[in-house]
């Protein structure tokens, strides 16, 4: 009964060291003894395990992430709860129901994505880590591992702990990852398609005077990229003292080489190895079903549905000139 559950409950915790957080009968077995009472078993608490997709921002993620579920009909899970959590959903889901930190999934309800039961071994986690930030200097921007580390297990959810639901910052320690997968964009074109997410951003806001001397091509492009170079000038003058870089966007070039550099140096310091697997975006254009089947084999996942099928764009071409690019290079 619910009193016995609550005893139970509560000993669990006491015994376990920590504070409570879920009260969920998920994942608990109800064993038969002849006193009849309630008692709390926990059946592999961190099943599935956590395989990090580390991407930079706007280098595939979300092609990957359903590419996943759409073949192997199993759900993904993001270290973002607003990304899978229903506007009338008093909590964001946590793949571990006792660990309200997460990483977040989708549910069975289908009100954000089709309903798919998580995986039975591993599933893919979004995290884009940190060093990422588009509207900041080299103070904000440049990391050490440690910290990059310890960005790569936080985010965000939605609780309800009292009437109203609120957005709390969450982490989880980054000793329940598994496995990451290292996902690569060209940079050129990674950039380029910052940009593009940045003019999607203003439009929804309605920014229509930054609009007008932002055209969505490569002129807004180099717009956009001398607006940032010249805004953090004086941070760039602090930090590269006499050796700014001459390249257009060169902070957000600069963000994306340190960014693929951190990956590795922040996953050894995980005490124990963690397997990874380097994923080239433009693979998904020249050597789709092969880059596919090599995430699904390193998930342990079963291909049970189509592919989805991989269309690139194809006007990423020539937004920086031949020179520019090889001061991009440098």
């Amino acid at each position: 009964d619910e009193a016995n559950y609550e005893n139970a409950r509560k000993q669990f915790y006491k015994q376990q060291d920590h504070h409570e957080r879920y009260t969920t009968l998920h994942h608990y077995n109800r064993p038969k003894g002849p006193t009849g009472q309630f008692v709390l078993q926990p059946v592999n608490e961190f099943t599935p395990a956590i395989v990090w997709l580390m991407s930079f921002p706007n280098s595939g993620t979300s092609f990957t992430m359903t590419m996943v579920a759409r073949a192997s009909n199993r759900s993904f899970a993001t270290n973002y709860g607003d990304e899978v959590t229903a506007p009338d959903q008093p909590d964001s889901l946590s793949i571990y129901p006792r660990r309200p930190e997460g990483p977040f999934w989708a549910g069975m309800s289908g009100k954000i994505a089709s309903p798919r039961e998580l995986p039975d071994k591993f599933i893919i986690t979004k995290t884009h880590c940190g060093s990422r930030c588009v509207e900041c200097g080299p103070d904000q921007y440049i990391e050490t591992p440690v910290m990059f580390l310890r960005r790569c297990t936080m985010g965000h959810a939605r609780l309800t702990p009292g009437k109203n639901r609120r957005k709390y910052d969450v982490e989880y320690p980054p000793e329940r990852v598994a496995k990451a997968i290292h996902l690569i964009r060209n940079p050129l074109h990674n950039i380029i398609a910052r940009f593009h997410l940045e003019h999607r951003h203003r439009q929804y806001s309605n920014k229509t005077q930054w609009l007008d001397t932002h055209s969505n091509d490569a002129k807004g492009l180099h717009a956009w990229c001398r607006d940032l170079d010249k805004h953090y000038a004086a941070e760039d003058k602090e930090y590269f003292q006499n050796d700014i870089p001459k390249a257009p966007c060169h902070g957000e070039f600069y963000k994306w080489t340190q960014w693929h550099n951190l990956v590795h140096q922040s996953l050894d310091l995980i005490p124990h190895k963690v397997p990874i697997l380097t994923v080239y975006y433009e693979d998904y254009s020249s050597n789709f079903n092969s880059t596919a089947k090599s995430i699904l084999d390193f998930l342990e996942l079963d291909v049970v549905g189509e592919l989805r099928e991989f269309t690139a764009r194809s006007d990423y071409g020539g937004d920086f000139s031949p020179q520019e690019v090889e001061e991009i290079k440098r």
